[in-house]
């Protein structure tokens, strides 16, 4: 489904005519057709949200159709054959429309061609790249009546013109390549003509006087076309003396080989971790990642980049869907990090801390008793003093007493006098 483009480039394709662009694409807002070969403006009226259609570089003839494209705003019609160019009237309705380009085109070359678009086409606000003035609209409607007049004078010469030509070469335009040299010649096909042959025929076809003219490029285009189609033959029939190169030998008698085409530098490590093996390939630094396809086996591990194959073949099998692959930014190397199936336990090593047999064990010294320290005082300046017996450490001392001891009672005096009023102190 295309029904959600808003978008759509399909220029220099070919094309050389509209079709199924208004069933699939309803939301079109730009649509880009220049550089092909479409005759006629068609299938686009059902467009509503068409903004911008670029028709530049082909063979319209005509402006037509574009009368239900309601949002039109910009219309290039650059380098067509456009010589009817009362048909812009058909683009009135089209009240968005800002800008427009026709420069290339047979009606460009009329007389007051710019005044006869602006007058016809109010909304116009740029064309042909040059900003309309409002004088310059003015003094263009104001003599519209006989500028329309010219320019369908004019339109109708040149179309007279152009028949004369037509029918004095028989039915046919003296622009037409090759028409000459085809009536005198013979009409071999391509792909039967010697190469001698074919450089005269595309000699006489190229240096042929012409005229830009939509008969002239659908022939130059046919040309180009044959011209391709013979070189692709000439190709795929030419034998080359190139001796094919040899194909690369990965595997002999069910064995694989080690094989290092683009003699990158690597390093197989399997000695520092028993449990696993490392390699490291340096690759080109500026290689892209994408562009690098490594393939880990159990029993060997290939690489390829930049259609050069690397392969290796390791001492011991390695689990696959364990291995890691990392790359660094900075150097390119490539770091493959593959464990093997046959793990061996390696005894840790831990930190020797004290146990609490050690702590608690008798060979551990112990520290000697703190011994009693006294207060050293020189007994020359106060032999009165002695600091050593303040405390009486015998051991014959008497434990102290338990007996409770009576308080006496107070011996009251006689001028004491016993007052109810006041509580008694305790």
């Amino acid at each position: 489904k295309l029904w959600f483009l808003c978008r759509v480039r399909v220029h220099q394709s070919d094309i050389e005519k509209i079709e199924n662009i208004d069933k699939w694409c309803r939301d079109l807002k730009i649509l880009y057709l220049q550089s092909n070969l479409i005759d006629r403006i068609e299938n686009v009226g059902k467009l509503k949200q068409l903004e911008y259609l670029n028709l530049a570089l082909n063979n319209v003839a005509k402006i037509e159709n574009l009368e239900k494209c309601e949002n039109l705003k910009k219309l290039d019609l650059t380098v067509n054959f456009i010589a009817e160019l009362t048909s812009i009237e058909s683009l009135r309705g089209n009240e968005f429309l800002q800008e427009m380009y026709m420069t290339g085109n047979p009606c460009a070359k009329f007389e007051n061609y710019r005044e006869f678009v602006i007058a016809t086409l109010p909304q116009v606000q740029r064309l042909d790249g040059i900003d309309v003035t409002n004088t310059e609209r003015l003094e263009a409607m104001q003599s519209l009546k006989s500028i329309r007049e010219s320019i369908v004078s004019q339109q109708n010469d040149y179309f007279i013109q152009q028949q004369k030509t037509k029918e004095g070469t028989g039915g046919r335009w003296y622009t037409d390549i090759g028409a000459e040299a085809q009536s005198s010649s013979e009409t071999k096909p391509v792909n039967e003509l010697t190469p001698e042959e074919l450089k005269k025929r595309n000699e006489e076809f190229w240096q042929t006087p012409v005229e830009n003219t939509p008969e002239t490029r659908k022939a130059i285009h046919k040309k180009l076309e044959e011209e391709k189609a013979a070189v692709e033959e000439q190709r795929k029939g030419v034998r080359t003396n190139e001796v094919p190169k040899r194909e690369t030998v990965l595997e002999r008698e069910g064995k694989r080989l080690n094989l290092n085409q683009a003699k990158w530098p690597f390093r197989l490590d399997d000695t520092t971790d028993v449990n696993s093996v490392t390699l490291e390939v340096t690759l080109p630094k500026y290689l892209s990642t994408h562009n690098i396809d490594v393939d880990v086996q159990p029993t060997y591990v290939k690489i390829v980049a930049e259609s050069r194959t690397f392969q290796i073949v390791l001492n011991e099998e390695i689990c696959p869907d364990k291995s890691s692959c990392q790359r660094s930014q900075m150097t390119g190397v490539l770091v493959l990090t593959m464990p093997t199936v046959k793990q061996t336990i390696v005894p840790q090593k831990l930190d020797k801390k004290p146990s609490f047999r050690d702590e608690n064990s008798k060979l551990v010294k112990k520290q000697p008793a703190k011994s009693t320290a006294y207060l050293e005082v020189d007994p020359t300046n106060k032999p009165d003093l002695d600091f050593s017996n303040i405390v009486n450490n015998s051991s014959k001392s008497m434990p102290m007493s338990t007996k409770r001891t009576v308080a006496k009672e107070k011996v009251v005096s006689d001028d004491f006098v016993d007052d109810p009023d006041v509580p008694p102190l305790f």
